[in-house]
């Protein structure tokens, strides 16, 4: 017989062997009393059964509270009360396992949770432990804190023989109460006291408006107060990304709008700055100041290993993501601009120019996927055009049959920031024109099936929704909603007070709806942030208190 074949039969044969062995034996036991209580001895009964031509030759035992015994059928005496796994297993084999769980009570009712430490915002299933060995009525008032939250309380009181909550406030020690009546036995009130620990979470970074960056922690079953990090946001800081701890700001600087004379003025004063997100330094990339405020840092981009970002419209540039460039440079003219180090394409390289995507119009966000690159436009050249790093030109773009092979897709909307759910294959984008499309949409991941999620009017078509990012953990889009009221803008009718009254979605703030499938649309929009006037948000990863 060949060798390979013999030890394949052998190993097929010592297989069922294995299994085999597994049927002759079938491990089982029991114990008494039924109801044991803490200081009460347990006796369990040793049940297993085994073929004839089988001779069992050991016993393990494990009791569920660190204890052991290798008695066929041993005693053992819990010294406290709760609930308890007890394992037999037969012939030192894993195929050969009981397992029961037992519970142990006590002559006073006891409380119990199922987890070991409670902790800020996770949920905490409370139950109790009483000797009812008749099987009398019971029943069960608890009473919780102010900040516990959960489906069976109302004002803070349940009912039911167990309750889940969860508590809203963190680094306390919280007390709950349960009084307990089993018929004409017992009548008691039992008191625990817990302390609520904090977790770490990832978290929302949103630039304000003006002033710091600010975090808000991404919580299971409820939302926690913001706090600022004393990070500085920049004057307007349309995008930002967190690679670790690290955050990427993107700030174009004061001045924001179109300017005639981009090619000669000096008004520029932005920059891209990394910070670190645990000792908080900072170190700047690259800045503007004394250039036009239109190679600004309008729009930007990161991934693992590098930095990109758009000017006002005309550049996309590209740098490793630790790169020191100090001042950006201006070579005098579009055509020398070709050649600085962090140069990436020009509009007219690309084989679009005369066919929708145009210089003059403004950027409206970029992004590196599958190998290509997202470069969205508002204004006349408006929609997404994507490209293959292959199919940038080194001259200008003349030729019909320079067209990029991917194509332009949202051609009908001015986009002035757009984010990629890679997962789910969506594009998520903020329209700034026509009048009747202004809002945030999503469509496939080509273009296909746009529909509308927030209609929320625009504040300003260079500032409106900047900040979008995806969520695949949280399962959610979020996007920095600003009220025109924030540009000092005037309701068409009445006061804001009035307008918000009837448009309760339309306040500025922080938004957020689940994401949309293939199967299914985005969720309701709610509130994230109430409140928060912001422009880039980020998503820090790395769990934090």
């Amino acid at each position: 017989m060949n060798i390979k074949h013999f030890s394949l039969v052998a190993y097929l044969f010592l297989i069922f062997a294995v299994l085999s062995c597994s049927d002759n034996v079938v491990p089982d036991f029991s114990y008494l009393p039924k109801m044991p209580k803490r200081g009460e001895k347990v006796t369990f009964t040793n049940l297993t059964t085994a073929d004839e031509d089988w001779e069992v030759e050991s016993w393990s035992w494990t009791f569920g509270d660190e204890s052991t015994s290798l008695l066929k059928s041993p005693s053992h005496t819990y010294k406290e009360a709760g609930k308890y796994k007890v394992t037999l297993m037969v012939d030192s084999s894993k195929y050969k396992v009981k397992t029961m769980d037992i519970v142990v009570y006590d002559t006073i009712p006891t409380m119990i949770t199922d987890v070991d430490s409670v902790e800020y915002y996770q949920e905490v299933t409370f139950s109790a432990l009483a000797y009812n060995p008749y099987y009398a009525d019971v029943t069960y008032e608890w009473t919780f804190s102010e900040n516990a939250q959960g489906d069976e309380l109302k004002e803070g009181v349940s009912t039911e023989e167990e309750v889940t909550v969860y508590f809203t406030k963190k680094n306390v020690e919280e007390y709950v109460y349960l009084h307990l009546v089993i018929e004409d036995e017992i009548d008691t009130t039992i008191v625990d006291t817990f302390y609520v620990h904090d977790i770490k979470a990832k978290s929302l970074l949103m630039a304000q408006k003006s002033g710091e960056i600010i975090r808000q922690r991404i919580i299971d079953n409820g939302v926690e107060d913001p706090e600022l990090t004393g990070i500085a946001a920049g004057k307007h800081p349309f995008n930002m990304f967190a690679v670790d701890n690290t955050l990427v700001i993107f700030d174009a600087g004061t001045k924001v709008e179109y300017a005639a004379d981009w090619l000669t003025n000096t008004s520029g004063d932005g920059s891209i700055r990394l910070v670190n997100l645990v000792d908080k330094t900072s170190n700047e990339i690259i800045h503007n100041r004394g250039t036009s405020s239109h190679f600004g840092f309008f729009n930007g981009f990161v991934d693992k290993n590098y930095i990109y970002w758009t000017d006002y419209s005309e550049f996309l540039y590209k740098t490793p993501i630790n790169s020191n460039l100090g001042a950006f440079t201006w070579k005098g003219n579009q055509e020398d601009q070709t050649t600085v180090p962090y140069y990436l394409v020009k509009t007219d390289r690309l084989g679009y120019f005369g066919k929708g995507m145009s210089a003059n119009q403004p950027s409206g966000g970029v992004a590196y996927f599958d190998q290509a690159y997202f470069w969205a436009k508002g204004g006349a050249g408006r929609g997404i055009y994507r490209f293959l790093p292959s199919e940038i030109l080194s001259t200008t773009a003349n030729s019909s049959t320079a067209v990029p092979t991917m194509g332009a897709i949202l051609k009908d909307f001015a986009i002035r920031s757009f984010s990629i759910d890679e997962l789910n294959m969506k594009i998520y984008f903020s329209v700034t024109a026509p009048a009747d499309k202004v809002g945030l949409w999503v469509s496939n991941i080509d273009g296909t099936n746009p529909k509308i999620i927030d209609n929320s009017p625009m504040d300003d078509p260079t500032l409106y929704i900047t900040g979008i990012l995806v969520d695949n953990e949280s399962n959610r889009v979020y996007w920095a909603y600003r009220s025109p009221e924030t540009v000092g803008a005037s309701p068409a009718t009445g006061t804001w007070a009035e307008y918000y009254n009837n448009n309760p979605m339309h306040r500025s703030g922080i938004k957020m709806a689940t994401l949309a499938t293939y199967y299914k649309p985005t969720g309701t929009v709610e509130y994230f942030a109430p409140g928060i006037v912001a422009y880039g948000i980020a998503l820090d990863e790395v769990k934090k208190y």
